[in-house]
């Protein structure tokens, strides 16, 4: 069976024949049953990415409403990844740019500890592996990753509308301690070279330090769920293509580039238009959501590189998240696990957007 729409192709087994006709033969619909309207082509997408009224959240709910105040949802609306306005185009350059440098200097030392033995266990090394890569390549301290990616989870199972009221407790706290922790390895005297430096250029710009510190944990956000996708969708390819244990670090490149084309993380993202306007002849009023279908672009243009956003909302860590999958694929595989066994058991968390492979669950439950 089919997709019954495009939510519900997130998780699919393959949805891909799916989305290349939603991309065809329905560039941009409104979804009575889903209540959005939906843009599925490469042209749609881009008019609406591009257009001035589009909106990453809705101008009513600058944070998602059930956080309430508080910490967590401080730190959510000072994100530039959440956030049009123009104020913030300076600190996003800064942070691109800072990007950039990194990038180009000597890899800091991936993450090898400690080797999933079961399944409970790689799940948990698929959700703080990004996170650990990710606070390395911004210069924190190794002494902090495993407490960012703990803190980064607490904040992440927070955000759902339907979260308990302990999680978002958790999550509140959370926020603090990683808002905290990064001011200090800003600010303080044990900051990294590169952070030190970063942090001088912000002052410079008037950039405030807490502003900063919550979009360096920003990235570590955005490395969480996607990391995840990107590297557990590796593991169900090289599964499926036999990949041996003497995979080479180029020969995960090559697979990783290959998930990013056919099977990527990213599946689907959001605007909002503050204003009625008219986009490839359809009327959409303001405030209505549109769902961006990337995925389906990607059948159109395989190689645009969707899943890390296009535009003014562009990604600029896809080669580091690359380079990261890359390490950790063969980590995993040279630490003996075994990608067919994977690939031939596995469910997707039931999430909205993320295609993330999950190892663990229940015999019942067995495809």
């Amino acid at each position: 069976m089919p997709p019954a729409h495009p939510l519900d192709a997130v998780t699919h087994p393959d949805p891909y024949p799916y989305y290349a006709a939603l991309a065809r033969d329905r560039p941009l619909y409104r979804d009575r049953e889903l209540g959005l309207w939906v843009a599925a082509h490469p042209d749609a997408i881009s008019a609406v990415m591009r257009h001035p009224a589009a909106r990453v959240r809705p101008v009513t709910e600058p944070v998602p409403p059930g956080l309430g105040p508080g910490p967590a949802a401080d730190m959510f609306g000072r994100f530039v990844r959440m956030n049009d306005s123009a104020p913030r185009e300076g600190l996003k350059a800064l942070l691109a740019d800072f990007i950039r440098r990194q990038a180009l200097a000597p890899p800091p030392h991936a993450w090898r500890h400690p080797a999933p033995h079961d399944a409970a266990a790689l799940d948990c090394y698929l959700a703080a592996a990004p996170v650990h890569a990710q606070a390395a390549f911004l210069g924190l301290p190794p002494a902090v990753h495993a407490e960012c990616a703990m803190d980064i989870g607490a904040f992440l199972a927070a955000l759902p509308a339907n979260a308990a009221a302990d999680r978002i407790a958790a999550g509140h706290a959370a926020a603090a301690r990683l808002q905290a922790r990064l001011v200090s390895h800003l600010t303080g005297p044990h900051a990294s070279p590169a952070l030190r430096a970063l942090s001088a250029q912000a002052a410079r710009s008037g950039i405030e330090s807490d502003l900063l510190a919550a979009n360096l944990t920003g990235l570590l956000f955005q490395s969480c769920e996607a990391g995840a996708g990107l590297l557990g969708n590796a593991l169900v390819m090289a599964g499926r293509r036999r990949s041996p244990a003497s995979f080479t670090r180029e020969d995960a490149g090559t697979l990783i580039d290959d998930v990013v084309r056919l099977d990527p993380p990213l599946h689907n993202t959001r605007r909002f238009m503050t204003a009625t306007t008219d986009i490839g002849g359809h009327r959409i009023e303001a405030g209505e959501p549109i769902l961006l279908v990337l995925a389906a672009a990607a059948m159109i243009r395989p190689d645009a590189g969707w899943t890390f956003g296009a535009h003014r909302h562009a990604c600029p860590g896809g080669l580091p998240a690359r380079r990261h999958a890359a390490d950790a694929l063969v980590h995993l595989l040279r630490a003996g696990v075994d990608p067919v066994a994977l690939a031939a058991r596995f469910r997707y968390r039931p999430l909205p957007n993320a295609r993330v492979p999950r190892f663990d669950f229940p015999k019942e439950d067995n495809p």
